[in-house]
């Protein structure tokens, strides 16, 4: 006898035959055998041997591209199969090769042992009945000695009515290929023992079985078709490429591991897990469990987050003595091991953050769902949960991912299940908690930066096993068993079975829980409708969202579900460092970022009381915020020293030591963090004292800013002028807020009552005027905020700038640019440089509103705005080189008229700015600030500079500053012609402007009232706007 290693040559025809020995690796069909030679260095050749003379049917096959339904199976082929498998799988057998054909399919008959005196398979079958003698020509019959012993054991089975030759040879098999719930196929069958036989062998540690009948309650006969990854253990993996078999070091070794101890063999299968819809489990054979044999031969290793799920006593340690053995034996895998010792990581010992790494600290901050900011001795770390997602957004269609698209996105309150995610880890907030790096998440396209994700314990619970388990979190599925995740991988994925199964959150039934929140953060319209609703309550329970300042919060009021920045009564803060009008970076005041660290460690994401006063022009409330009073030298930890066996004493309550709401204000003035507002709506608050007393305590003992000489003497000198009108209530980012509101429209100054000898500045007293500085100008173009303006307002250039522009132009025009930048992106703010359409000059520009299609620039020397298209990037738009033009401040400022308001009416509106444009256009004027930094009656954008405009008559020749009687008064002309109105103006702050230009004013206004001029024609409208 020869091996078939050697027998390399096809031939259509092999006479005699020659006889090899080899052992069943597969039987595929009843006559149809696999058979590989002794292993030698490696997986060893194999043969596919088809018995000769015989047929036994088709098995059927799974279901593929080609076969969508799969291949249906012929009565009686399964029998064939299983007898055939009994009889051969794992033996070794003498066989021959008669026939082979161009195909490559060979014939020929096979022996149980290693002789041709043992059992004759295809013999065998034809006596049980379970396949058919092939016909052949009667002259070829006749000589074959064998195939007469076929034709006579066929005859007597069908005698005897065996296997296909009964009357109930139409029985087939139910087979159930795929298993579509296999959750709930894994929740019946969970940890019950199934009889299976093994298929097929992918790698060294996934198998796909048949679950027997006898093992399911299902229909009967049959059979459910599984892949199974084996539980706890990880080997080489093998896969097909472009049709060519790929494979790890170790894999192929892995895999005929498996193969030639489980193919086709009857084995336990106990169902353990499910990963990517696929099972997982243990393998049983009689002959031990196969898991725990790979990793002695270090084909496997395990896998720390997937051994917890074994459920077969014993087999983890098993597993791990397994590994431990094959690591020390250098085995396969295991060959170029180096034990490591082990170092524990501290924070203290290591600056950079990796792997393994413990931070020991407090939680000041959650985010939405998976991730928390722990301060540390060391700083703050955020840090995200390890291998768990937050919920995320679903979008059913296009139409609905639309309206997303376009709607205001706020994924805390519109993802199902985001805001009760966060509810959870809030209630940690300010809690101890202990920190353990698992992995460093690289950057990608969907995040920012690096993610720095470790498991985080407060005392012994798990915050990302308290999510899943509530199913407010879902545990992150790995493509790579080698990728990093927490060692408690395993207990997540319990946990998540368990809240699936429970239907716990994500996984409830029924619709998600909505929440509609009103934002009226920067909607003043809407601001002013909630304001009634808030104030009616005393104190309102609510939930600090955002610390912008140690005087500006947002904080969302669940019972009017709406959210809403809060600026603090009755405190001034120092400002902290921010981005100016002009795209300048201003810098820190003193003790800006003290304050702002304080009040952020106090309330940030914490259950506080609001009281709300009023709203400022903007749409900001303004009111008193309460919190708990911070605890002070006493210890909330548990006392481990204390004897266990100590009786405890009886608790009760002692109902005067309720601890009390804490003012914020008071607290941050008490700090030295924010001096006292003097105003008269803070000095007839309840706290007003109380506030005084604790500034004079922080000044006394030199706390925060007091501490600083400069800004006690700055602090006494504000104090003596303490009636400004414009002062600030909560003011750390310069707004002006006004809690007295604004007077109602006036005709005469009489009403006010002011005592006109007490204005040593009126020329109608005898005083002197007050000397304004008369600048020529030109009006470059109207200004139209885009809500909230009441003013008329409008850009100006100073003519003594005239030759500044003129090299600002030269400049940029006088160079090529280079192309567009690629990566270059407009973002909202930013200095760059445009070319305009009507001339195809290059000018200074800022971009003020940004879309993936357009950005929208102003030009900042000139005020006029254009719309860029994304298309002519390239051609118009480029970012400014550093240069010197790049600190020169813009050249056009922005004024408006003094005591001058528009009317509500849009077209009447349109009207007053025509008829300005008019009076001004390509004309020189003399420009004069009266007043700066107060609003236009209620309108709610930045207030500008007020100015009163002059206009050189055509016949008189003036030159220089000097004012001619004869001027026009742009704003005189405007009121008398009806086209505008007399802003209102508040009695305090009317004490220190110049009366008699007002007085003309207003005799300008009732002369174009009495005559019904333009929007007097119909009466006085003012009294709607007041109700307004």
């Amino acid at each position: 006898m020869t091996s078939p290693l050697g027998n390399k040559q096809e031939t259509q025809s092999l006479s005699p035959p020659s006889f090899f020995l080899g052992i069943v690796k597969q039987v595929l069909a009843g006559d149809t055998i696999v058979i590989r030679d002794r292993p030698i260095d490696g997986p060893p050749p194999e043969r596919i041997i088809v018995l000769s003379n015989i047929s036994c049917g088709r098995v059927a096959r799974r279901p593929t591209s080609g076969y969508p339904t799969g291949t249906p199976e012929d009565p009686f082929a399964w029998e064939a199969r299983e007898f055939s498998r009994t009889l051969l799988i794992g033996k070794e057998v003498c066989y021959s090769v008669e026939t082979e054909l161009p195909s490559g399919r060979k014939y020929g008959c096979v022996y149980i042992g290693k002789s041709t005196n043992g059992e004759n398979v295809a013999l065998s079958l034809i006596e049980h009945g379970l396949a058919e003698v092939r016909k052949l020509s009667p002259t070829i019959a006749d000589k074959n000695k064998m195939y007469q012993q076929l034709v006579t054991a066929q005859d007597h089975a069908k005698s005897l009515g065996k296997g296909r030759w009964s009357s109930n040879s139409a029985v087939t098999r139910n087979i159930i290929w795929s298993v579509e719930d296999t959750r709930s196929f894994f929740e019946k069958y969970k940890n019950q023992p199934l009889r299976a036989v093994v298929e097929s062998v992918r790698d060294g540690c996934s198998v796909q079985v048949f679950i027997l009948p006898e093992s399911l309650s299902e229909k009967p006969n049959t059979f459910v078709y599984l892949t199974v990854t084996m539980t706890g253990i990880k080997s080489p993996s093998t896969r097909y490429e472009n049709g060519k078999l790929v494979a790890e070091p170790w894999g192929l070794d892995a895999q005929f591991f498996t193969e030639s101890r489980l193919l086709q063999r009857d084995v336990t299968i106990l169902l353990e897990s499910i990963f990517n819809q696929n099972f997982v489990g243990s393998i049983l054979h009689p002959n031990g469990n196969i898991a725990e044999l790979l990793l002695r031969q270090g084909l496997a290793r395990c896998i720390d987050w997937y051994l917890n799920l074994v459920s077969i006593p014993g087999a983890a340690e098993a597993y791990k003595a397994a590994e431990k053995f094959a690591k020390e034996k250098r085995m396969r895998l295991w060959e170029n091991y180096q034990p490591t010792q082990a170092m524990e990581v501290h924070v203290d010992s290591v600056k950079t953050i990796v792997p393994g790494k413990v931070f020991n600290g407090f939680i000041c901050e959650v985010g939405n769902g998976d991730n928390v900011s722990i301060k540390c001795s060391d700083g703050v770390h955020k840090l995200f949960l390890s291998s768990i997602r937050a919920p995320r957004p679903q979008i059913g269609n296009k139409e609905e991912e639309n309206t997303v698209q376009r709607d205001r996105i706020r994924p805390l309150y519109d993802i199902p299940y985001m805001f009760e995610a966060r509810e959870i880890l809030r209630q940690f907030v300010g809690k101890h908690v202990t920190a353990q790096v698992d992995y460093i998440q690289p950057k990608t396209s969907n995040t920012v930066d690096e993610r720095v994700c470790a498991t985080v314990r407060a005392d012994d619970v798990n915050l990302a096993l308290l999510l899943v388990s509530k199913g407010l979190a879902s545990v992150i599925r790995y493509r790579n068993s080698s990728d990093p995740r927490t060692v408690y991988y395993s207990e997540l994925l319990a946990a998540e079975e368990d809240a699936q199964s429970k239907g716990f959150g994500m996984y409830c039934k029924q619709d998600p829980p909505i929440h509609r929140v009103a934002d009226l953060t920067g909607n003043v319209a809407k601001s002013r409708q909630f304001l009634s609703f808030l104030q009616r309550t005393e104190r309102l329970d609510g939930v600090v969202e955002f610390v912008f300042s140690a005087s500006r919060y947002r904080i969302y009021i669940p019972r009017e579900t709406c959210i809403i920045t809060l600026l603090l009564g009755g405190i001034q803060c120092p400002r902290r460092g921010r981005i100016g009008p002009d795209g300048i970076t201003l810098p820190d005041m003193p003790f800006s970022n003290e304050a702002y660290t304080f009040a952020k460690e106090l309330c940030m994401q914490r259950n506080v009381e609001v009281k709300v006063e009023t709203i400022d022009r903007v749409g900001n409330f303004v009111g008193w915020l309460f919190l708990d009073i911070p605890s002070t030298g006493q210890n909330n930890e548990p006392d481990t020293n204390k004897p266990l066996n100590k009786k405890k004493k009886k608790k009760t309550t002692d109902i005067t030591s309720v601890r009390q709401k804490a003012n914020l204000s008071l607290l941050l003035i008490s700090h030295g963090f924010g001096t006292v507002h003097r105003a008269p709506a803070t000095e007839r608050s309840p706290y007003y004292h109380d506030m005084i007393k604790a500034e004079e305590d922080a000044k006394i003992n030199q706390c925060g800013l007091w501490s600083s000489d400069q800004f006690v003497k700055e602090w006494e000198a504000e104090v003596q002028n303490n009636s400004d009108p414009t002062a600030l209530n909560g003011a750390e980012d310069g707004n002006p807020i006004s809690l007295t509101g604004f007077s109602e429209y006036l005709d005469d100054l009489s009403e006010l009552q002011i005592n006109e000898n007490g204005d040593t500045t009126n020329e109608n007293n005898g005083g002197t005027t007050k000397q304004l500085s008369w600048k020529p100008a030109q009006i470059t173009g109207i200004s139209k905020p885009a809500s909230g303006s009441q003013g008329l307002r409008f850009f100006a250039q100073h003519l003594s700038d005239a030759c500044t522009l003129v090299k600002i132009s030269q400049t940029l025009n006088s160079h090529s640019f280079p192309p567009f930048p690629p990566e270059y992106y407009p973002k909202k703010g930013s200095i760059c440089i445009a070319c305009f359409s009507l001339d195809n000059c290059w000018y200074r520009a800022r971009v003020i509103r940004s879309s993936p299609k357009s950005v929208a620039v102003q030009f900042i020397d000139f005020g006029n705005e254009e719309v860029i298209d994304a298309a002519e990037y390239s051609s118009r738009l480029s970012p400014l080189p550093a240069s010197p033009l790049l600190q020169l401040p813009p050249q056009v400022k922005e004024y408006r008229l003094a005591f001058v308001q528009l009317p509500p009416d849009s077209t009447d509106r349109a009207f007053a700015e025509r008829a300005f444009c008019n009076l001004v256009e390509n004309k020189e004027v003399r420009l004069a600030i009266q007043y700066e930094s107060v609003p236009c009656g209620n309108e709610t954008v930045k207030p500008v500079p007020a100015v009163t405009l002059l206009l050189p008559v055509a016949d008189i020749n003036t030159s220089g500053s000097s004012v001619c009687s004869n001027d026009v008064d742009i704003s005189e002309s405007l009121l008398s012609n009806g086209l505008v109105c007399v802003e209102p103006i508040q009695p305090q702050f009317l004490k220190r402007l110049p009366r008699q230009l007002l007085h003309k004013y207003l005799d300008a206004q009732a002369l174009a009232k009495k005559e019904r001029k333009n929007i007097w024609q119909y009466g006085d409208f003012r009294a709607d706007v007041d109700q307004l």
